[in-house]
């Protein structure tokens, strides 16, 4: 997958415009419109980490630079932020039944 569509992807699943990342990483929105276009190939290694410390992702995720030992990190990371943004709209005895459900997995 090419940068553009996973920074792209990352927005999605946080609900967020590429604009409203710009803003909150200090670049112009053009720069993603170039990177889209083809226009710019790669981003500079500063907006790269911008744009991780944003996503709390490493660089290498952004790029599709990843080894197969980065990438069972990447998937990993993917399942623990799935099941943070879960948990954010459970209710507390969701989260109780939850961490009983962990525990018997964990204890065997």
């Amino acid at each position: 997958m090419e940068t553009y569509e996973i920074i792209k992807q990352l927005c999605d699943e946080k609900g967020i415009k590429l604009s409203v990342l710009a803003a909150g990483i200090g670049v112009r929105n053009s720069v993603f419109t170039e990177l889209k276009m083809g226009r710019t190939k790669k981003l500079s290694v500063n907006t790269l980490e911008k744009i991780a410390d944003y996503f709390q992702v490493p660089i290498s995720f952004l790029t599709g630079d990843v080894s197969g030992v980065e990438s069972r990190q990447n998937e990993l990371f993917k399942k623990r932020k799935l099941l943070f943004d879960l948990s954010a709209k459970a209710s507390e005895e969701d989260l109780d039944k939850l961490i009983k459900i962990v525990d018997a997995l964990t204890e065997s």
